[in-house]
């Protein structure tokens, strides 16, 4: 049921997104579990993983053929879920991984390059925040002892760019399609991240000096 599948895609996607940082720890794990086709095309590798699926769902029109895939990408996220656990994120990889979410934000989902077919980039959005903001939570006691001025700040961007996002979502939990976005509505966007941007980046500093 391809419009079946189209609905769960970017839904399952969110899970993914919120814990990317972790992938990228484990080498090849990342690139074949959410490469996108001109990136395998240029390493000279095979269109595997999420974007690959996507890419037949909203192209093809089809399921056809995707069970191959579907199987490696279930399997490659048990990996990276099992070798997660194996070795635990530091607070200073907490603290990068917060900076990593918000980069995934400000270099693939507001130029809407990340899902190029289905154009759910906002439901990545959402997600990617949402990771960040839950390892700055994890961190927060060492932050709130080292510079509570800091935290203030971090609670006010990521308020102000969730009340952003947040105007682009339905009742029914849905986002808006990225290219149903007007270039002033992607600039507010843009411009949120980039104000959450500058204090997220001093995370990392106040975490290593109280290691």
């Amino acid at each position: 049921n391809v419009d079946e599948a189209k609905k769960l895609f970017p839904i399952a996607r969110t899970y993914w997104e919120r814990i990317e940082p972790v992938a990228e720890k484990f080498g090849d794990l990342d690139p074949i579990t959410d490469g996108r086709e001109p990136d395998a095309k240029a390493e000279g590798i095979d269109f595997t993983g999420w974007h690959r699926i996507e890419k037949q769902l909203w192209v093809e029109g089809s399921t056809e053929g995707m069970d191959p895939y579907a199987d490696q990408l279930l399997s490659n996220v048990k990996k990276i879920v099992a070798l997660g656990q194996d070795a635990p994120l530091t607070a200073l990889e907490l603290a990068q991984g917060s900076k990593g979410l918000l980069d995934e934000v400000a270099t693939g989902k507001i130029t809407g390059e990340e899902d190029e077919f289905s154009h759910t980039d906002l439901w990545d959005f959402k997600a990617n925040i949402e990771g960040s903001q839950a390892a700055i939570a994890s961190l927060r006691p060492v932050l709130e002892d080292q510079d509570p001025a800091l935290v203030k700040q971090l609670d006010a961007r990521f308020k102000a760019l969730d009340t952003e996002l947040n105007q682009h979502q339905a009742e029914d939990g849905s986002w808006t399609f990225y290219d149903q976005l007007s270039k002033a509505q992607i600039k507010k966007l843009s411009d949120a991240v980039a104000a959450l941007s500058e204090p997220i980046s001093q995370v990392a500093s106040v975490v290593a000096k109280s290691a």
